[in-house]
């Protein structure tokens, strides 16, 4: 897709006829030179009922082999769509090409991938072979429907008076169908592209894509060069504007290789937040004649204007470009996504938006600009920098929109900074004065020496902050180790935090005994110029003995919903900071970058007023919980870690040695108050601490010894919607119940097969007690399979036996 930017004519109807008759003769001049979006790969959808089932005829010795073919003739390509899919755990599902032989093979895992779909086949015929794993049952799927491509009538258009572009190469630069952008790929493995891209028809992102037909129709790489794309995060989709059109996603795992893009490329684009250079590079899938319709192709031209938000050149583009990088020429680095065409022979430019825009830096995950890294040795402890007068070892960094700036006596906008500083005579400040320049959302970011915390083990940051105004944005602290990765939040705070100074105190031992640990002070300003953020009396102590003693402050910290399971949210920050008061069926989370060691120990307070399904606490690595790593307390479902299930009343203390039962990196701490009755409930965590072997104990040695001698306690219940599913009775003569969990948030279906993969009905379930007659569904003697489908993604399968 290649938008044009257009300007909007508002008609006065006082206008003479005359004037009217102008502006319309007017407009229809300028048609030959506007660029209409290009975007779609031209096609139509046929239903289809193909069923392919197992006949039952292997054992357990025997592979049954079921082959159907499809013909569309004329069809540029064919694309499958499946429902009602059992692979079963051996089964597979080959798909392919007659024209080119290009195959594809899934699996019940990877058909998940692709969401019961298939990759692009070139020319008008595929065969499908269904291999049926010995003593596997009720394998089978249905075809529903056929995607089946057409021929391209459009003709290209391109910016200047000449199409300058020639072929390219580029294997970080792919075409994603059948929408008809360009999508490329990252350092960290993700894929960038406009956020107009990213509509429901962004389905597969191809490499390594061969050149067209004569007659201008696509040619699709084989299904080991596609990938199903997931995970989009874009603004535009819900509030579409230019400088909102950015967009960012996943792709997963090839079904043929098991690769990602990147392991397969073997290349990736370096995106950087620097000014580009003089000339700019496009490189994308844009439309053209003949075999190089839609095909890689790229061109340099010079740079036109760059501001904050977006960089604007007079590079050829066209249709289908949307979502290319922008190189800057002389470095190969990307400066951000083209998303709009506006230029033609006689001016204008071509336009996208620029990496330095805050939500689109931060979901592309990069952390930081991409620099040198941090230098310098800070090995001594304390260390303090008050900065009088400069900056000391400290960094501007030269990705963002701001500066750090060294003051005393008052900031100059009034009523939005200190009058002195709390140390010394100056400190440091983000100015947010100036509409466009230092606000809204501009960047300021002032970046650390090397901190050696390898003779450490109780690293702690400390620092006095002031912010005052109608308009304070966030500050943050970050950090990361050997300068690389992603940058982890430490502490955060937005908006106003009162008239005076405040001290913040902030635990850094999971980074201890690092040789190379960088921190970074990262503000973003807010909507207007009363919003300035300042500094002042930073410090860095270490230690050696109870490194992670003190109280876990939850307003230095984000609270963040838990995966799908945070359904209330319901939640507040009691006790100065000391507390998270959780209400209803809320999970939450808080980050935190920390290695769970053999001596690793949680300690906190927990109260609440009822019982509900799960009480209790984890350290995770992502968004998903894993019962092994849940350590409950109080609860009706037994689930996870129940040595401490325990709780009756009160306030309980709960010392869990979290090192006895499981180690590795974490990267958030997570709290758990699941009450699927979903109001009148409240539990409190308060007292946190995380700390190494033991805090004020006697000695280190007694205390692991004590934790040795703790065996794990699993529960045998999962969480859920299908946690509690079952059949009642079973067998069954006529009537039977489907228990479903009466607290099921996701719509539940039921679908009943014979033991031959014969669909018999398909029913809506409801939470609770689903009650059925085998009579009426015309469910003869015999044994069925009934599949019970979530809407939340979780599936089970139960066998049902009529008599």
């Amino acid at each position: 897709m290649n938008y044009t930017n257009t300007n909007s004519i508002s008609l006065n109807f006082g206008y003479s006829a005359r004037r009217i008759c102008m502006l319309i003769c007017t407009v229809f001049m300028l048609l030959p030179f506007i660029n209409f979006a290009q975007d779609e790969l031209p096609r139509h959808y046929k239903d289809y009922n193909m069923s392919i089932q197992s006949e039952g005829i292997q054992n357990k010795g025997r592979t049954e082999v079921i082959t159907r073919t499809i013909s569309e003739k004329g069809a540029i390509w064919l694309r499958l769509f499946f429902k009602d899919v059992n692979l079963g755990s051996y089964s597979t599902l080959t798909i392919t090409s007659k024209l080119d032989g290009a195959k594809q093979t899934l699996t019940s895992s990877t058909i998940k991938d692709w969401k019961n779909t298939t990759a692009y086949f070139n020319g008008d015929e595929v065969t499908i072979e269904l291999t049926v794993a010995p003593g596997e049952k009720a394998i089978g799927l249905k075809v529903h429907e056929v995607g089946i491509g057409e021929e391209d009538p459009r003709t290209k258009s391109q910016c200047g008076s000449t199409d300058d572009r020639v072929d390219s190469t580029d294997n970080a630069i792919g075409r994603i169908v059948p929408i008809g952008c360009t999508g490329w790929i990252i350092t960290n493995g993700k894929l960038v592209t406009a956020g107009h891209c990213l509509t429901s028809r962004a389905q597969i992102i191809e490499f390594n894509v061969p050149k067209s037909n004569p007659d201008r129709t696509i040619v699709h790489p084989g299904p080991e060069d596609q990938y199903p794309m997931s995970n989009f995060v874009s603004p535009y989709i819900n509030n579409p504007s230019q400088a909102n059109d950015w967009g960012v996603f996943t792709a997963g795992a090839n079904s043929q290789t098991g690769q990602t893009p990147i392991q397969a490329q073997g290349k990736s684009f370096n995106v950087v937040q620097t000014n580009p250079g003089s000339n700019i590079t496009i490189t994308g899938f844009g439309t053209d004649t003949g075999i190089d319709n839609q095909t890689q192709q790229t061109h340099t031209g010079p740079l036109s204007s760059v501001t904050n938000t977006f960089v604007r050149y007079r590079t050829d583009t066209t249709g289908g470009n949307s979502g290319s990088p922008i190189i800057d020429s002389a470095t190969g680095n990307a400066v951000g996504v083209h998303a709009y065409g506006g230029c033609s022979g006689s001016g204008g430019s071509n336009s996208g938006e620029r990496a330095t825009i805050p939500a689109f830096w931060d979901a592309m995950g990069l952390g930081g600009n991409p620099d040198p890294g941090c230098t310098g040795n800070i090995a001594s402890f304390p260390y303090s920098e008050s900065f009088e007068g400069t900056i000391g070892d400290w960094s501007q960094d030269t990705g963002d929109d701001l500066n750090w700036t060294v003051d005393s006596n008052g900031t100059p906008s009034n009523g939005t900074g200190p009058s002195s500083a709390i140390d010394g005579n100056s400190y440091i400040y983000v100015e947010a004065s100036g509409n466009g320049t230092g606000f809204p959302s501009k960047r300021a970011i002032l970046n650390s020496p090397c901190l050696n915390f390898s003779s450490i083990s109780a690293p702690k940051l400390k620092f006095q902050y002031h912010m005052i105004g109608s308009a304070v944005g966030t500050l943050k602290v970050e950090a990361r180790t050997n300068n690389t990765g992603s940058w982890t939040s430490v502490f955060t705070k937005t908006g106003a935090q009162g008239t005076g100074w405040n001290a913040a105190d902030i635990n850094l031992s999971s980074y201890a005994g690092n040789s190379s640990v960088q921190l970074r002070l990262n503000v973003v300003t807010g909507n207007s110029w009363q919003g300035d953020i300042t500094i002042d009396a930073l410090s860095i102590t270490g230690g050696t003995v109870n490194p992670g003693c003190t109280t876990l402050n939850f307003n230095d910290f984000t609270i963040t919903g838990f995966a799908t399971q945070d359904v209330a949210g319901n939640y507040s920050i009691q006790n100065g900071g000391a507390a998270i008061s959780m209400q209803n069926n809320t999970w939450k989370y808080i980050s935190m970058n920390y290695t769970v060691t053999a001596n690793t120990v949680v300690e906190f307070d927990f109260s609440s007023t009822s019982q509900g399904e799960i009480h209790g606490i984890a350290f995770e690595n992502d968004n998903t919980l894993t019962s092994t790593r849940c350590f409950k307390i109080h609860g009706t479902q037994n689930y996870g870690v129940t040595n401490y299930d325990n709780y009756t009343s009160g306030t309980k203390k709960y010392i869990i040695p979290v090192g006895n039962f499981y180690t590795g990196n974490m990267d958030r701490l997570v709290f758990i108050n699941d009450f699927d009755a979903g109001s009148g409930n409240t539990s409190v965590y308060s007292n946190v601490k995380i700390y190494e072997g033991s805090c004020g104990q006697s000695a280190l040695t007694e205390s692991v010894a004590q934790l040795e001698a703790i065996s794990p306690i699993f529960g045998d219940e999962d969480e859920g919607d299908l946690a509690t599913l079952s059949i009642r009775p079973n067998p069954a003569k006529d009537v039977f119940s489907l228990h479903v969990n009466k607290y099921a948030k996701g719509n539940i279906t039921a679908t009943i097969y014979t033991i031959l993969g014969r669909k018999k009905a398909q029913i809506t379930m409801q939470p609770g007690i689903n009650t059925i007659s085998a009579r009426n569904l015309s469910l003869g003697r015999g044994i069925y399979l009934i599949k019970i489908d979530s809407s939340t993604g979780e599936s089970a399968t139960k066998k049902l036996i009529v008599n």
